[in-house]
């Protein structure tokens, strides 16, 4: 793929978005997973499995901003993330955004938009999202710019007063 696409995405945008890490595993350096709830599948595609299968042996730095899990299934998810590929994990009590990103040699893509990071989020709910994709590292580019704007904004979410980094779920 060469250059710049954007894409409104109104149903399966984090099967999309896992598809995207799945197909670019041998070449991430950074992913972020910025979700106020993260749960498994309920009976369609589960995008969790298909991150972890991608991640799982990944030397790329992955950071997952939620909150705090107050369910069993939200606890549930993030232990599995846990347990498979170590993420920096954050919690986040006023955490509402939900961003994806990935970013490899050569390649990065976004995703925002309204999905939680959830099976139901996928492929129940109705959802809306838009994906950012680019083959290119200038500021100047329109794509580009936003998607290193949104990973400014990941990065800054992060270092908040009210996020705090967890040493373990």
């Amino acid at each position: 793929m060469v250059g710049n696409r954007i894409t409104i995405v109104a149903s399966g945008a984090l099967t999309t978005f896992a598809a995207t890490v799945y197909a670019n595993r041998s070449r991430l350096r950074r992913v972020w997973l910025v979700s106020p709830w993260i749960g498994g599948n309920t009976g369609g595609p589960d995008p969790i499995s298909y991150l972890v299968e991608a991640l799982q042996d990944s030397d790329c730095i992955v950071n997952v901003v939620t909150r705090k899990p107050a369910t069993d299934w939200h606890f549930e998810a993030v232990r599995v993330m846990w347990e498979n590929f170590r993420p920096t994990l954050y919690y986040c009590p006023t955490l509402h955004t939900k961003l994806y990103l990935a970013e490899c040699d050569g390649f990065r893509c976004a995703v925002f938009g309204s999905p939680n990071l959830t099976g139901r989020a996928d492929s129940e709910n109705r959802e809306l999202a838009i994906e950012f994709r680019t083959t290119v590292e200038s500021r100047e580019d329109e794509v580009a710019a936003i998607i290193t704007g949104l990973a400014d904004y990941a990065r800054d979410l992060a270092a908040e007063d009210d996020v705090k980094l967890i040493e373990k779920p």
